[in-house]
């Protein structure tokens, strides 16, 4: 399966500002997740990684050109996983935490603080 619109992917990164700083690192924590297609992280992070596969590392440029920040960075990305977003998360537009199906608004699944904290990207 391939990085596109309405999927869900899991990354691992390092985020390294233009004199090679490390600013973030991903790797000893729980992939981020996002729904590909989505605002979850910067749209030209997402067009960068549109059509890798699981096990693809790839090193995405975020310029300060591109209006999104006042800085060069570089992300050493590492996509973990893919699969294809449930219905209900692509209707909330950030995917459900792992193991959890959507039961509707009036349950703890759907709450705001579990679900919009845990998958929050820092992009």
């Amino acid at each position: 399966m391939k990085v596109g619109r309405n999927k869900v992917v899991l990354i691992d990164y390092v985020m390294r500002n233009a004199k090679g700083d490390v600013l973030e690192n991903t790797a000893q924590a729980k992939p981020v997740s996002y729904l590909h297609g989505s605002s979850g992280i910067i749209s030209l992070l997402q067009k960068q990684l549109q059509g890798f596969r699981k096990g693809d590392k790839i090193i995405v440029h975020l310029p300060k050109e591109s209006g999104f920040t006042d800085e060069d960075f570089v992300f050493d990305v590492t996509i973990q996983d893919i699969r294809k977003a449930q219905r209900e998360e692509i209707t909330l537009g950030y995917p459900l935490p792992s193991g959890i199906e959507y039961c509707g608004t009036d349950c703890d699944c759907h709450n705001a603080e579990i679900t919009n904290e845990h998958h929050k990207s820092t992009f």
